[in-house]
């Protein structure tokens, strides 16, 4: 995918976009996802579409904007530390504010979405702090961010959000015990 989207970033880069600007834009569209997803606002347009696709196309969409950021990034040789950062905590922030969308709309028992939430962000946390002992996990594990994302997503179009959930809780642990083994293995 990275030919892909540096070329895309290349040309949002001409347009002026930063890296920033579409992290913040990530934000924003995972805000509007889980305002669908909580079902604080309804939009059916004669139940053509539902909450829960709505929900799906945004949070495509702001995972679409968090994967262009590093592309911009990388094809302009802005990548910073700040940067890296910026956009880690900007990923866990969308993480939140989708799963926060996905408790008031009561898509599941709130201790399943808190399991689901809670393994995710173990997932994340596991390679950030391998990265800091510098022992290098990409593509480490089942279920990264973005395997996530698309379970979430793909359920959403069928309706069944409580089985994503579910199947991205067990997803997410054996992810983190994937890389909770391999930095077991990389280090003394």
């Amino acid at each position: 995918m990275e030919p892909i989207t540096n070329k895309i970033g290349r040309e949002l880069s001409k347009l002026g976009m930063t890296p920033i600007m579409l992290s913040i834009f990530a934000i924003i569209f995972s805000l509007i996802s889980a305002l669908f997803y909580s079902d604080l606002i309804r939009f059916d347009i004669n139940n053509i579409i539902s909450n829960q696709s709505l929900g799906a196309i945004f949070l495509l969409i702001a995972g679409l904007c968090d994967m262009l950021d590093g592309a911009i990034a990388r094809v302009t040789k802005k990548s910073s530390l700040k940067g890296a950062f910026i956009d880690s905590t900007f990923d866990r922030v969308t993480e939140i504010i989708i799963f926060a969308g996905l408790v008031i709309g009561q898509y599941a028992e709130p201790l399943l979405i808190f399991l689901a939430i809670t393994l995710s962000m173990l997932v994340s946390y596991a390679r950030t702090k391998a990265e800091a002992i510098n022992v290098d996990l990409r593509g480490i594990g089942i279920a990264e961010r973005s395997e996530r994302i698309l379970i979430l997503c793909l359920f959403s179009f069928i309706g069944e959000i409580r089985l994503a959930i579910i199947i991205i809780t067990i997803l997410s642990f054996i992810t983190f015990m994937e890389r909770f083994i391999a930095v077991m293995r990389k280090t003394k």
